[in-house]
C-alpha cells in the first residue's frame, strides 16, 4: 500500500510545473496569459513560447491546512489531533463540513499565437495536462478522532473520493473582433485534441461502519476505475495492491476532445470610464474515451464482518504518519474490492466558467475588474469571487492586486507583467498568498528511506506561484504598425 502511495507522489510532484495561466492575470490588457481563460480576449502580439521557459510554476488548493491537525499544548508544544487533550469538539469544530484539496497543473510544451488580420488571432498549443482532486468527508474525520467511543459505535461515510486525470493535448484556437458589425463585441473559441495518460477515479459513496467489542460490520458501495496502459493493478490476499508492470503493452489509456469558448463586450460611454467590459468563458468542456483493454475496475462486494481489529489506537496521541498507514491499509480491507470486467468508458474532464466586468479608469491608465469562477469538479463544485485593481503605466508593462473570496481560504494575488511589442516578454505573480509557513517531512518519502524536507503553509494549504518568458513578435496590422506602413508608402508615392 505504501508503494502505491509513493507511485502516486513520484508521478504528481514532477509534473507541478505549471502553465495554467492566473486569474489575477484575467484583465491584465494585452496579457499573452489570459488567452488561456477566455479565448477571446487578444494579446498585444504575436508570441512564441517553449517549454522550459513559457509559463513554470506550482499550486495547490485545499480548505484544510496543518493548523486543523496540529494544536498548541500548555506548555509550548504541539499536539497532534488525536491526542487526548484535544477535544472532538474542538478538532471537528475547525473542521470545514466538506475538506478538500486540488491539484491544477498544465505544462506547455509549445505555444504559438499570430495575427493574419487586424480583426483575427490565431493560437496553437500542445502541452501536458494533470489535474486531482481528493474530497474527504468530515465524519470520516469524526470516526479518526473517536473511533470506538462507545460500544457499538456506527459511522457513515458518505462521498469520499480520489480522482487524478493526466492528458496530452493539442489545441487549436482563434479570436475575432466583431466591431464592424456590432461595436465593442470579440468572440473566440478553441478545439483541443487529447490523449489520455491514465486516470483514477476511486470513489465511496457511502460506507457504514459499526464498531463492536466483538465484531466490526461494514456495508460499503465503493468503486475504483483505473484507465493505464502498461501497468495492472491487482489486489492480493492481504487487500494490498501489487503492480505489474507490462512494458510491451505501453501506450495511450484513450482520447477525446474539449472546447473552449468566450466572448467580451465593450460597452463605449464616452465619459470618465470610457467604457465597461464584460466578459464570460467556458474552458475545458469535453470528454476522454477509454477502450476496455486500458480499463481496470473494482467494486466492493457488499457487507463484511471483521473480528479483531480493535487493536487500532484511534484517539491517542501516537504517532501520526503511523496512525494513518495504519488506518488506510485497514481501510482498503473495509470495502473489500473485487475486480470485475474493465468496460469501455467515457469521462468528463474539468469545465471551468469565468464571467467578468472591468471598468477602466484613468484613460485605461488603471481598472477595477470582479471575476467569477466555477471549477466543475468531479465530485463537487468550487466557486471563487476575485475583486481586481489593475494598473497599466504604458502599454508594455501591466501590475496588479487582487483579492479572492467564496473560496473558504481568502487570500491577496499579485502580478507583474512585461509586455513589450517585440522582443523577450516576462510575467510573474501568485494567486494566493500565504504569509506563514511550517516545516515538514512527507512519510511516502521517510518510508522510502528519503528524509526530504517539505514546506506547507500554516493555514489552508492555497498557493501558487508562477513565472516564464516568450518571445513577443509584433503585431504588423496594429495601429502603430499601420501608421508606419502608411508613411512608408507615401513616402515611396513621392
Amino acid at each position: 500500500m505504501k508503494r502505491f502511495y509513493l507511485l502516486i507522489l513520484v508521478c504528481l510532484f514532477p509534473l507541478l510545473a505549471s502553465g495554467q495561466a492566473l486569474k489575477g492575470s484575467y484583465f491584465s490588457e494585452y496579457s499573452v496569459l489570459r488567452n488561456k481563460l477566455n479565448p477571446a480576449f487578444v494579446p498585444r502580439s504575436s508570441y512564441l513560447g517553449f517549454a522550459g521557459l513559457d509559463n513554470l510554476g506550482l499550486g495547490i488548493t485545499s480548505n484544510i491546512g496543518m493548523s486543523n491537525f496540529l494544536f498548541p499544548s500548555g506548555s509550548g508544544t504541539l499536539m497532534t489531533f488525536l491526542h487526548p487533550d484535544v477535544s472532538s469538539e474542538q478538532f471537528l469544530g475547525m473542521m470545514p463540513s466538506n475538506p478538500y484539496l486540488d491539484i491544477d497543473v498544465d505544462t506547455d510544451i509549445l505555444n504559438i499565437g499570430f495575427f493574419t488580420g487586424k480583426n483575427s488571432f490565431w493560437s496553437i498549443g500542445l502541452g501536458v495536462k494533470v489535474d486531482g482532486e481528493v474530497n474527504i468527508p468530515k465524519e470520516l474525520f469524526s470516526f479518526l478522532k473517536n473511533g470506538a467511543a462507545s460500544d457499538p459505535q456506527s459511522y457513515s461515510i458518505k462521498n469520499l473520493g480520489v480522482n487524478a486525470n493526466a492528458y496530452a493535448e493539442f489545441s487549436l484556437g482563434y479570436s475575432h473582433n466583431l466591431s464592424d458589425i456590432v461595436k465593442g463585441l470579440s468572440v473566440g473559441g478553441r478545439v483541443k485534441f487529447l490523449a489520455s495518460i491514465g486516470k483514477l477515479d476511486f470513489r465511496v459513496n457511502s460506507m457504514d461502519l459499526t464498531m463492536g467489542s466483538d465484531m466490526w460490520t461494514v456495508k460499503a458501495d465503493a468503486s475504483a476505475n483505473l484507465m493505464l496502459k502498461g501497468m495492472d493493478v491487482y489486489m492480493n490476499e492481504d487487500k494490498t495492491i501489487g503492480f505489474d508492470p507490462r512494458m510491451d503493452q505501453l501506450g495511450l489509456a484513450g482520447f477525446g476532445a474539449a472546447f473552449d469558448l468566450g466572448a467580451e463586450y465593450r460597452l463605449y460611454i464616452n465619459r470618465f470610464f470610457d467604457n465597461i467590459r464584460f466578459s464570460a468563458a467556458v474552458t475545458d468542456l469535453g470528454f476522454l474515451n477509454f477502450s476496455p483493454s486500458a480499463v481496470q475496475t473494482f467494486r466492493s462486494s457488499g457487507d463484511v464482518e471483521f473480528v479483531g481489529l480493535n487493536d487500532i489506537q484511534l484517539g491517542s496521541d501516537m504517532n501520526l504518519s503511523d496512525s494513518f498507514n495504519e488506518i488506510k491499509d485497514q481501510f482498503m480491507e473495509f470495502l473489500n474490492f473485487q475486480e470485475t470486467a474493465g468496460e469501455r468508458t467515457t469521462s468528463r474532464i474539468r469545465p471551468q466558467l469565468f464571467a467578468g466586468v472591468e471598468v477602466p479608469f484613468l484613460w485605461n491608465r488603471m481598472s477595477l475588474g470582479l471575476l467569477y469562477s466555477t471549477k466543475f469538479g468531479y465530485t463537487s463544485t468550487r466557486n471563487e469571487l476575485t475583486l481586481a485593481l489593475n494598473m497599466r503605466p504604458g502599454k508594455w508593462f501591466n501590475l496588479g492586486v487582487n483579492y479572492s473570496m467564496l473560496n473558504a481560504s481568502k487570500s491577496i494575488g499579485w502580478l507583474l507583467e512585461f509586455i513589450p511589442r517585440g522582443g523577450i516578454g516576462f510575467f510573474i505573480g501568485s494567486d494566493y498568498t500565504f504569509m506563514e509557513l511550517a516545516k515538514f517531512n512527507l512519510p511516502a518519502f521517510e518510508d522510502a528511506g528519503f528524509n526530504i524536507p517539505l514546506y506547507a503553509p500554516v493555514n489552508e494549504i492555497n498557493f501558487n506561484f508562477r513565472m516564464g518568458f516568450h518571445i513577443a513578435m509584433g503585431n504588423k496590422y496594429d495601429d502603430k504598425a499601420m501608421a508606419k506602413k502608411a508613411r512608408r508608402e507615401a513616402r515611396r508615392a513621392d
